[in-house]
């Protein structure tokens, strides 16, 4: 059977879809919000997938056989996990990967599913709204079917591949051990109790790598266990109970997060504040293997950006941050505050004369409130104050 006349009209509209980013904006959204468990994973993560999920349905409805006149058979072969790339397409290879680093995570099927389904939705419903829009919703309703039927086998080979995945990691017993080191970092009743999974007279550091792809999780996952302990991903990042810390050599450019050790019903809180450190890290770039107490300062002004904004707010007003001899006085100020208030140091780290330093602390001065003294026993937090305020007016 030929191609139908509405298949052309419903292509530009998918195409025009995938071309807004506010597509996959929506549909990540739309995951997040359904699937809570989804939604606490990196957000960079669950974006991969919608992408490339929502590109295999549209890239199969772009090159069916109906869309050049071949026979209106269903839209791909059926099969379970083993079908190959021949019978599915790419579409087998985005389902098979999906259901992997769902499994590893931890992420149970129906989590996984509601996730899904809710992009579907999502997805659907833009697409009817662009056809109403186009005034082509006759010919959009003569290819939803089809586009339906692409979900739908895209779905089963989900379900088909999870199975499989979960069966080969309960064999291994990864994921027992996975999902314990889950619960007892979350803080969550064990199934099991600590003693099965960690020595009770050990203090076990937590651990936190800056990894989200299960895929390459394996040789990560070696150097974080490489003092003992346990390993496995929490929250869509790779984490590990150990009773002594990898050699920061071992670790080389990878960021890796460490708290002190702490004894095994403390470790929901050392997770806490790791998970803290480590947003603050990854924001400044850091690489490493970083101690949380090094970075209570940066998580602890990451975690609370609104402040630091009102601070800037209240005492920058006057600077306008696409002047940029402003931006340099206040570059100039914050480099002041880094360095102890010395003009000497301070002019050192910018490669400019002292008296350069001077003039623009000056001129700075009059512009803000910079130059007021402290209230008694306020020193530390005045300029702590005023450095948040510039941190945050300068980024």
């Amino acid at each position: 059977m030929g191609e139908s006349a509405g298949r052309p009209v419903v292509r530009t509209l998918i195409e025009k879809m995938r071309a807004d980013p506010a597509t996959l904006d929506g549909a990540v959204a739309a995951v997040r919000r359904q699937s809570p468990l989804v939604g606490r994973l990196p957000e960079h993560q669950v974006r991969r997938h919608v992408a490339a999920l929502l590109d295999v349905v549209a890239s199969a409805f772009a090159h069916s056989p109906a869309a050049h006149g071949g026979a209106e058979e269903g839209p791909v072969s059926g099969g379970g996990a083993g079908a190959g790339e021949g019978e599915l397409g790419p579409s087998a290879a985005v389902a098979d990967r999906l259901a992997f680093d769902r499994a590893i995570q931890g992420v149970p099927l129906a989590a996984l599913l509601d996730g899904f389904q809710a992009g579907r939705v999502y997805a659907l419903s833009r697409l009817i709204d662009e056809a109403r829009a186009a005034h082509a919703t006759e010919e959009l309703f003569d290819a939803l079917g089809e586009l339906d039927a692409y979900s739908h086998e895209l779905r089963n080979r989900l379900i088909d591949a999870y199975r499989v995945r979960e069966e080969e990691l309960g064999r291994s017993g990864y994921s027992a051990r996975a999902r314990a080191l889950r619960e007892l970092l979350l803080g969550e009743p064990t199934a099991a109790p600590p003693e099965a999974l960690l020595e009770p007279g050990l203090r076990y550091h937590c651990l936190i790598a800056d990894v989200t792809d299960p895929h390459r999780a394996a040789p990560t996952e070696a150097v974080l266990v490489s003092g003992g302990g346990v390993s496995g991903f929490v929250d869509g990042q790779l984490c590990s109970a150990t009773p002594r810390l990898p050699a920061p050599e071992r670790v080389g450019d990878l960021l890796v997060i460490a708290t002190p050790a702490v004894r095994i019903t403390q470790l929901a809180d050392a997770y806490r504040a790791a998970a803290a450190a480590m947003a603050a890290a990854r924001a400044k770039g850091l690489r490493g293997l970083r101690s949380v107490t090094d970075m209570a300062v940066p998580a602890a002004v990451h975690a609370q950006p609104r402040i630091g904004q009102f601070l800037a707010e209240q005492r920058l007003a006057r600077l306008d941050p696409a002047e940029q001899f402003h931006r340099l006085l206040a570059e100039t100020a914050l480099a002041y505050l880094e360095h102890g208030r010395r003009v000497e140091s301070t002019a050192a780290a910018l490669h400019v004369h002292p008296n350069t330093v001077k003039h623009r602390l000056r001129r700075f001065g009059a512009l803000t409130d910079f130059d007021e003294a402290p209230e008694p026993g306020d020193t530390l937090e005045h300029s702590v104050r005023w450095w948040w305020a510039l941190r945050a007016w300068l980024e």
